[in-house]
């Protein structure tokens, strides 16, 4: 065996790993979705990413394998660093360097690795993100750099880190000096620098995250308890902040949080924090005291703070945050309690409309109850024809002409109106509903066909979800052989869509059923591809016609290389596999560009059509037939 000879810059190379603080640390879900996407876009069983410290390779992130470290000598990745191009070995059984190697002759069984080289900040090779397979197999030149592609975005994630880290250490510097201790650090990293890494900033306005807040309450639930202070929780969330981002830009809505996290940290006193908890969303602690003796009047300060006028070109738009609020100790004393129905206010004040201020009480938690009677109305809702279907248009990113529509069930309450898909759906899943609404879906679709046939219109394919119960415990083929029959369509008119959830299930059965659908003719396609468990080793067994991307992994393509660059993997590996693509939750023209870019088949979303009633789709289907400019 060939042990990896040390690398002539090993002290820096060594300081600058221990630098990024990563040796060590918990998971990260933002590391472990990288090497989660390598093992499914690779069709391997393990990826990892490494790091080489000085007598081991320790693992930030694994996917496929327990062991979270092996000793230096052993490892591939310890060669790997040694060189500035990808370590690739086909087959290490093969291989002098590695054929009686333990990670080869022993568990994990090892014979096949490829690794990319991971830089640190200033360029230090620290590791590697690498995968690893059980059999003999090459890598595609696509495949390396997809590999690429995603290092790149393990170093993005090591960089901004070290920028948290970097803010978090100056703030603590500042704040001794300001304290009068301005001895502390003398010759030495800030006191608390070994736990700086655990304080995680946002990068943009310099605030802390949730989890911050969260010790901030729990702090301030022990001075009630001591001391009687009582204090205010906000949770408040920018209005129509998709809109700003989409007329102004992306740059104007990053200033536009920047100006607000300003205004509102003027509100601020001694012990008092703000933090940011996610893309549009801010929390604030408001402590009582002489000024404000009761944390309530804070309300009006807080509108203030959060509301402003945006210039634009020929004139401004109104900003405005819907906020939700709690009070220590009225509405609990638990941090997590207290956050939560903080954010509970803040969206019913959302759905009041724009500009409101809502405090929590008790009362707000109808949602259970509305869940219960949801639950109970929706076995009647078919019978009563309060169910319906309305038709999206998926488009042909070549030409512009309508590609197909996905049939999307509604449902019209007679007493809450219309009840969102993403609040019945799983309801109808857990009580079993979901297999009649399904088959509802399904007859209204080929009827729809039908329909428009007999109008003397093109005709393009429909798309219907099949759920799991539909799919694995009823007659699915019968019934669409029986409808299809029935209608006398063709059957490449009828799509079904299933998640990789579904088809995961049970891949034994998953596979029959698919080949018994298949060879009725019907199209067949994997939907929210990316968030569950395939990978393209699993989807070759299947005959599949298309594969729908996720639309989390859409929304940022303009705006994001790694969602960009996972999305690019997807469709090169899915054309590989002769399937067509379809990007759903597409929304702007940036996202339309990333897409044509990434060679995308076709698209769904917002950008082109939101879901359509049955009456409006005959004039949508004339217009984007006859006149593909159109789109």
């Amino acid at each position: 065996m060939e042990r990896p000879r040390i690398p002539l810059d090993e002290a820096q190379r060594l300081a600058a790993l221990h630098a990024t603080r990563l040796l060590g640390s918990p998971p990260e879900e933002t590391f472990d979705r990288i090497t989660r996407t390598a093992a499914r876009l690779l069709d391997v069983p393990i990826a990892l990413v490494s790091l080489i410290d000085k007598d081991r390779q320790w693992f930030k992130s694994r996917t496929g394998l327990d062991a979270s470290e092996t000793p230096r000598e052993i490892s591939f990745c310890g060669h790997a660093i040694l060189a500035d191009e990808p370590l690739v070995v086909p087959d290490a059984a093969q291989d002098a360097r590695f054929v009686d190697n333990p990670l080869v002759t022993g568990s994990p069984h090892l014979r096949f690795y490829a690794g990319v080289q991971l830089y640190s900040v200033d360029r230090k090779k620290i590791g590697t993100l690498c995968v690893i397979d059980r059999k003999p197999r090459e890598l595609g030149e696509g495949e390396l750099d997809a590999l690429r592609d995603l290092a790149r975005m393990v170093e993005q994630l090591v960089y901004h880190r070290q920028l948290a880290m970097a803010a978090q250490s100056l703030s603590e510097e500042l704040q001794d000096e300001r304290a009068g201790h301005h001895g502390a650090h003398e010759g030495g990293a800030p006191a608390s620098g070994e736990l700086a890494w655990l304080v995680a900033h946002d990068l943009l306005t310099g605030l802390p995250n949730r989890q911050a807040m969260l010790r901030a309450i729990q702090q301030s639930i022990a001075g009630w308890r001591e001391h009687g202070v009582t204090a205010l929780v906000a949770c408040i969330n920018v209005d129509r902040f998709k809109r700003f981002n989409e007329t102004l830009g992306h740059r104007a809505g990053d200033e536009i949080l920047v100006g607000l996290a300003t205004s509102l940290q003027a509100l601020l006193r001694e012990g008092d924090m703000l933090a940011r908890a996610g893309s549009d969303e801010f929390l604030l602690l408001l402590h009582a005291r002489g000024e404000h003796p009761e944390p309530e009047r804070a309300f009006d300060r807080i509108m203030a703070a959060a509301s402003r006028a945006i210039p634009i070109p020929g004139g401004e738009i109104a900003l405005t945050c819907s906020v939700g609020t709690t009070v220590l100790p009225e509405d609990g004393d638990d941090a997590d309690a207290l956050l939560n129905n903080a954010v509970t206010a803040m969206r019913h004040a959302k759905a009041l409309g724009r500009g409101e201020i809502v405090r929590f009480t008790p009362a707000l938690r109808t949602e259970h109850g509305r869940r219960l009677t949801l639950e109970s109305h929706l076995r009647r809702a078919i019978a009563q024809d309060e169910l319906f279907v309305q038709y999206q248009p998926k488009v042909d990113l070549r030409s512009g002409c309508l590609a197909g529509f996905e049939a999307l069930v509604r449902w019209r309450h007679p007493e809450y109106g219309i009840v969102p898909p993403d609040e019945f759906i799983p309801i109808a899943e857990e009580s079993g509903m979901i297999v009649p609404i399904g088959e509802f879906v399904l007859r209204s679709a080929v009827a729809q066909l039908a329909a428009w046939r007999a109008e003397g219109l093109p005709l393009a394919p429909v798309a219907v979800n099949l759920s799991a119960r539909q799919f694995l415990q009823s007659d699915v083929i019968a019934t669409v052989g029986a409808l299809l029959d029935a209608s006398g369509l063709a059957p490449g008119l009828l799509e079904l869509e299933l998640t990789e959830s579904v088809s995961m299930a049970d891949p034994e059965r998953s596979v029959v059923v698919m080949q018994g659908l298949g060879d009725l003719g019907v199209m067949l396609s994997i939907d929210d591809f990316g968030t569950g468990y395939s990978s393209f080793g699993y989807l070759r067994r299947l005959p599949l016609d298309k594969l729908k991307i996720d639309k989390s992994f859409v929304q940022d393509m303009a705006h994001s290389a790694e969602s960009s660059a996972i999305v690019q993997a997807i469709v090169a590996m899915a054309h590989r596999l002769q399937l067509a693509v379809i990007a759903e939750g597409v929304e702007t023209a940036g996202q339309v560009a990333a897409l044509r870019k990434a060679d995308c088949d076709q698209i769904q979303g917002y950008y082109y059509s939101r879901p359509l009633a049955v009456e409006d789709c005959a004039a949508f289907i004339r217009r984007y037939a006859a006149d593909p400019s159109a789109a």
